[in-house]
């Protein structure tokens, strides 16, 4: 992985791009490079901070560009079938790097042609010297960030935000919609984030820039999976085997070393079991809080590992530890990310980093194979005889407060006909109810509107409401929260992390099958589970996933209480956008443990914390505190 920035302005304005290449340092320590010249009568930068994968000679530095040299290219990603992509390119490559082959097929075929074809994980920008026009790109499913910021004369972008700031000098305040949305839906759907003026790019999209002209063109690349699967469910799942296992196969092509993130749970163990298959014993490491806490998974990894027969190294994790890097994770991650997964994957990562530079992981089967309590609720309600019923049952049940957040969230759902609005509804961090009370405002923050963009993409493909919602989360929620966080932690310590589920042909393959085979009422990831049963016993597969968890409900209640009540009740309040008595009440019934509120509080908790870090001065734009300055 690497580090990409650049900008597009007038010749007469000052840009930094020493300051660009230290901002992201972090993210590619093996070399860096600023190509500059002036078109069009702009002036244009491509930077670019390299972490070698792929041939690491000096072959692949970048920028790059393309022999004919229409194309000059910053690339972050990996594109696992490059080497079928130079089959049909002309020869004289000056290495094997997957930037080279990006390279020449971009003059070769263009973009579209291109991107058709690519399957990877990437973020790029691309200048077409020939037409005048700069492009950026994000892949398909959004496992690689890129922003970016209109400028009074052009505009700049970058892997992250504090690149972007440092490269214009530009501190924008906090956008209160974008901050409404957060309330909401627990994040910020791209383009929007909750800096005013500041966009991330969303999943399979790409940005055109027009040098002359000025105008910006956003567009959707990808299309939503049509065909329908037709075989058994014996032969999906022997389908399954093959085409997972030739993903992970694709993605452990390095030439550096590899280990996996391993969980508890079911999809970790998947890939490493067929990472062995293709005859490659990774190391296996996983992150706990000690065998008094159930969020700890090291014991269920271990046994897993054990019976795969892989190494496996274990890393536990104290308060303590946590509030040491407190600081390190907020600027590291940049958004508020309402997962306490983060703070621990830190520590993970951090030594992990030791012994590889790539490590697989068992991220994004939730979404295609609806492993969420929410898709569940959406199975049910099908089965219901009447909205009339629907509503009936979610009135009944809503009201016992002792039960699940997330349960509570799905029957507060189940009455709604609208499915924009259910979808809205089943993942609502805040009530609107609650929002009125925390900040005077009880919309959503236009969050109605961006699922209704997905949703519209995903109309006229006869699937069933369940499904629609299962794809518009892969396009949402997965690539602008939690493979957000985990591309921000492990590029702090420089470390690429891939996730062969979310392999194209992976997804195309298991949106194409009937809902049946991914999951029925009280079962979930059917297949997946099917296929993971000839290399796991029945006793893991059915193992409850966690995902690295830290216990924060108790902590905030003891160890960390004197951080997190002075962030609630201090550091909230002003902000002039909170108000404190309802933070107050929230935090007390959090204490008395009178209603599930960990996830509410800690994205109070976090929320505040990124206010303190970036909009009070702190961190804006610095590196200070990443783990490569450390």
């Amino acid at each position: 992985m690497c580090g990409i920035f650049g900008a597009v302005t007038n010749p007469a304005v000052p840009l930094d791009p020493q300051a660009g290449l230290a901002a992201l340092r972090h993210r590619g320590p093996d070399s860096e490079g600023v190509a500059t010249e002036e078109l069009r009568g702009r002036q244009v930068l491509l930077g670019h901070t390299r972490l070698a994968i792929l041939d690491l000679s000096p072959a692949g530095h970048q920028p790059m560009a393309s022999r004919d040299g229409h194309w000059l290219l910053s690339y972050n990603g990996e594109a696992y079938n490059h080497l079928a992509l130079r089959q049909d390119l002309a020869g004289g490559f000056r290495g094997h790097s997957d930037t080279e082959t990006l390279a020449e097929s971009l003059a070769a075929r263009g973009l579209e042609a291109s991107l058709s074809r690519l399957d990877g994980m990437f973020a790029f920008a691309a200048l077409d010297r020939k037409e005048g026009k700069l492009h950026l790109v994000r892949d398909a499913f959004g496992i690689k960030p890129v922003y970016y910021m209109r400028l009074p004369q052009g505009i700049a972008f970058a892997s992250e935000v504090r690149a972007l700031l440092a490269l214009t000098g530009i501190s924008p305040p906090v956008d209160e919609d974008a901050l409404q949305c957060f309330l909401t839906l627990r994040f910020v759907p791209s383009p929007r984030t909750l800096w005013q003026g500041i966009h991330r790019l969303p999943a399979g999209h790409r940005l055109e820039y027009d040098l002359v002209s000025g105008e910006l063109a956003l567009a959707r690349y990808v299309e939503p999976v049509a065909e329908r699967y037709a075989g058994s469910r014996e032969d999906a799942i022997e389908r399954y085997h093959d085409i997972l296992g030739e993903a992970v196969e694709r993605q452990l092509l390095s030439d550096v070393p590899v280990g996996v993130l391993l969980s508890g749970g079911i999809d970790s163990a998947l890939v490493a079991a067929l990472a062995k298959e293709k005859g490659h014993r990774l190391p296996c490491y996983t992150v706990g809080f000690g065998a008094g806490h159930k969020e700890c998974e090291i014991e269920d990894a271990r046994e897993t590992a054990g019976a795969l027969g892989l190494p496996f190294v274990a890393v536990n994790v104290a308060p303590e530890d946590l509030m040491a890097t407190l600081d390190q994770v907020i600027d590291s991650l940049e958004e508020p990310i309402v997962s306490t997964s983060a703070l621990a994957i830190w520590h993970l990562i951090g030594r992990m980093r030791q012994d590889v530079t790539v490590a697989l992981s068992g991220q994004g089967s939730d979404e295609p194979w609806g492993g969420y309590t929410r898709y569940q609720n959406e199975v049910l309600r099908r089965l219901l005889p009447s909205p009339a019923v629907a509503g009936w049952v979610g009135r009944a049940m809503a009201g016992y407060g002792k039960l699940p957040e997330a349960v509570q969230r799905a029957l507060r759902s189940l009455p709604i006909e609208s499915p924009a609005e259910r979808f809205r509804e089943a993942y609502a961090l805040f009530t609107g109810s609650q929002r009125q009370a925390l900040t005077g405002r009880a919309d959503d923050g236009q969050a109605l509107g961006d699922i209704g963009y997905w949703l519209d993409w995903s109309r006229g493909t006869g699937r069933e409401p369940v499904e629609t919602m299962m794809s518009v989360d892969a396009r949402t929620c997965l690539p602008d929260d939690w493979l957000l966080y985990t591309d921000k932690i492990s590029m702090a310590y420089a470390l690429e992390v891939r996730v062969p589920i979310l392999d194209l042909e992976v997804v195309r393959f298991v949106e194409s099958l009937p809902r049946a085979f991914r999951l029925a009422p009280g079962r979930r990831k059917i297949v997946h589970k099917m296929m993971a049963r000839r290399f796991l016993s029945p006793a893991i597969v059915n193992r409850k996933k966690k995902g690295f968890p830290i216990p924060f409900g108790a902590w905030s209640r003891d160890a960390l209480r004197p951080r997190v009540e002075g962030i609630l009740l201090e550091t909230l309040p002003r902000t002039g956008l909170f108000n404190r008595v309802t933070i107050e009440m929230l935090w007390r019934r959090h204490l008395a443990q009178e209603q599930p509120l960990d996830r509410q509080i800690y994205a109070l908790f976090i929320l505040g914390s990124w206010f303190e870090r970036f909009q009070a001065g702190k961190g804006r734009g610095s590196t200070a505190g990443l783990a490569s300055a450390a």
